[in-house]
């Protein structure tokens, strides 16, 4: 045995035998099973306390013991608490691996204190396993034993007595059986250990789980702690009669060795069941606890009568899926469904042929104009690409995916502006058009007074103001667009285009004065956004000429889209000058 390593309590002498004894259970809390590993996130059940810790002799003596909690010497931990920070040659985790939370009990930063955990519950048919998981970290100051931070778990029963095989004590030391070394730390990682308790149906017993540090005062100890009530039994796995050729039988979790009766080694087993046969299994503690204590558990097989499966026909459509039982199926196929709803045999089983029905799918491509969208079902697409879409259909039908591969060709409009003519002048009217491949069909109205009612450019010598509106057709794609110029005829009124659109297409890039024969010059011209602030403003020069033009910027950055306001001052060749406000609406 290691130095400063028992199974038993640590040699104490008669005075510290004197002590435990006239405490052999103070007031302990019961634990609800359902919180004994602080899944809760608190200690509700459990009994805290804390005390000093010194040395007499050769005796470790706990004085002065106190419930509640003395500085740091008992946490709750929870997973986003990461690892021991005082361990990092390796990680240990805060928590116990499966676990939600823990438990951290001792003192992180001194020595001279003990903390203490207490508990008790009573021992049922489905809590006579006891399975704990501990973690240790002591700093080793090379003190005597008695005198070491340490470590202990002891559980007793009603008349205070260690269980069997229940204690486990440790202290620092240069060398413990199942530590490792940090510098002047002595660490485990998470360890599991399990108790069996069938002996003790019925009764109340005892936990206590200490953790100190040293009688010398500066030096720390403490532990993580959790644990679970569990059966002491050898489960099997969901096994059905006349169906199942071997059935699976598993010892606890817990345990560092497994030992069955068949010569296996692992805590689970297959077995070709027959009713009657016996399985037995020797549970060996983790190497670090006393090897001497080996739990065994045994298990007779019994086989019910064989199941008879009442059969089903299934159909399904592609991507559907049917439930029975505790299975999922989703593929065309003959299944047999064992049906659990009590212990481990099936109550019945159930054998679905499954068949699929694919799904009706379909192709098409479509080829549409800018500005036009498609509806498929319930969707609208609007942009080139390719579209699955899941149409519905009543049952029993299946619904059907439709794959539709859009093309969108442009397709713009762009007019002249408006125009002013003196009567008897003539104006060019310049519409362009960007489009696919297909030809585009122009249709002026009203058609007299143009010299092609059916170009894209065509010359107008109306007789009085006329609107003239221009429908252009893309043959290939049966897609329309309309547009309209104002053509006004008057002696000498003024005129400035209502929108002008600055896309470097060569078509109503600016917004200016357009010249006209009855306007010799502007004088100025001024425009401003909705807030009244000046976004542009040129002095006299010739009508239609770029240099008393706005071309839609501001302070060289673009403006934003949207109706100005304008302002202008014409000097008229008839003699006499006007001032004129407008709106303007810039296109993007």
């Amino acid at each position: 045995m290691s130095n400063g390593y028992l199974f038993a309590m640590r040699s104490i002498g008669w005075l510290g035998v004197l002590l435990l004894l006239g405490r052999a259970h103070p007031a302990n809390a019961q634990v609800d099973c359902q919180n004994i590993g602080f899944d809760e996130g608190t200690t509700r059940g459990w009994r805290l306390t804390n005390g000093s810790v010194t040395d007499i002799g050769t005796t470790t003596v706990y004085q002065n013991e106190t419930d509640g909690i003395f500085e740091n010497g008992h946490r709750v931990t929870s997973l986003s608490d990461g690892n021991d920070p005082n361990v990092t040659v390796e990680a240990i985790p805060m928590v116990a691996p499966g676990s939600t939370h823990s438990i951290r009990i001792g003192n992180v930063t001194r020595g001279s204190r003990f903390d203490r955990l207490r508990g008790s519950f009573l021992v049922s048919a489905d809590n006579t396993l006891f399975q704990y998981q501990f973690a240790v970290v002591l700093q080793n100051p090379t003190h005597q034993p008695h005198q070491q931070p340490g470590f202990s778990i002891r559980i007793t029963n009603q008349a205070g007595q260690s269980l069997s095989c229940s204690e486990y004590d440790v202290t620092a030391a240069a060398s413990i059986t199942g530590f490792k070394a940090q510098g002047d730390i002595r660490y485990r990682n998470w360890t599991t250990g399990a108790i069996d308790l069938r002996a003790y149906i019925g009764q109340t017993v005892y936990i206590e789980v200490t953790a100190h540090g040293c009688t010398e005062r500066r030096h720390y100890g403490y532990a993580y702690f959790d644990a679970k009530c569990l059966r002491s039994e050898i489960t099997q796995a969901l096994y059905c009669p006349g169906v199942d050729k071997t059935m699976t039988l598993k010892a606890p979790d817990g345990f560092a060795g497994y030992r069955w009766n068949t010569g296996a080694t692992t805590p689970t087993i297959q077995i070709t069941p027959q009713t009657g046969d016996l399985y037995q299994v020797k549970l060996t503690p983790y190497s670090s606890l006393n090897t001497d204590c080996l739990l065994g558990l045994d298990y007779r097989v019994v086989i019910g009568k064989p199941v008879e499966p009442t059969r089903q026909t299934v159909s399904l459509c592609e991507g559907e899926a049917y439930r029975i039982g505790d299975s999922t199926y989703t593929r065309a196929g003959t299944y047999l469904t064992p049906i659990r709803r009590g212990a481990q045999q099936c109550d019945s089983l159930v054998q679905t042929t499954l068949t699929i029905r694919p799904l009706a799918r379909s192709t098409q491509s479509l080829t549409i104009c800018a500005g036009d969208s498609v509806w498929v079902g319930a969707s609208i697409y609007k942009t080139s690409g390719t579209f699955q879409t899941r149409l519905s259909r009543p049952a029993p039908r299946c619904d059907s995916i439709v794959t539709t591969q859009l093309t969108v060709q442009p397709f713009q409009l762009t007019m002249p502006p408006g125009m002013l003519l003196r009567p008897g002048d003539v104006a060019n009217l310049r519409a362009v058009v960007t489009a696919g491949p297909a030809p585009i069909q122009y249709t002026w109205s009203p058609g007299s007074w143009l010299s092609c009612a059916t170009c894209p450019t065509t010359v107008a010598n109306p007789p009085e103001t006329t609107l003239f509106t221009l429908r252009v057709q893309d043959t290939g794609l049966g897609c329309q667009r309309t547009g309209t110029v104002l053509v006004t005829v008057s002696n000498c009124l003024f005129y400035a285009p209502d929108a002008f659109s600055p896309n470097a297409d060569g078509v109503n890039d600016v917004f200016m004065v357009p010249a006209n024969s009855c306007v010799r010059q502007v004088l100025a011209l001024t425009v401003f956004n909705r807030w009244g602030e000046i976004m542009y403003q040129g002095q006299a020069g010739a009508a239609g000429q770029p240099g008393l033009a706005w071309d839609g910027t501001y302070r060289g950055l673009a403006a934003e889209a949207g109706i100005y306001a304008f302002q202008a001052e014409v000097d008229f060749i008839d003699g006499g000058t006007a001032q004129y406000r407008g709106q303007v609406l810039l296109m993007r």
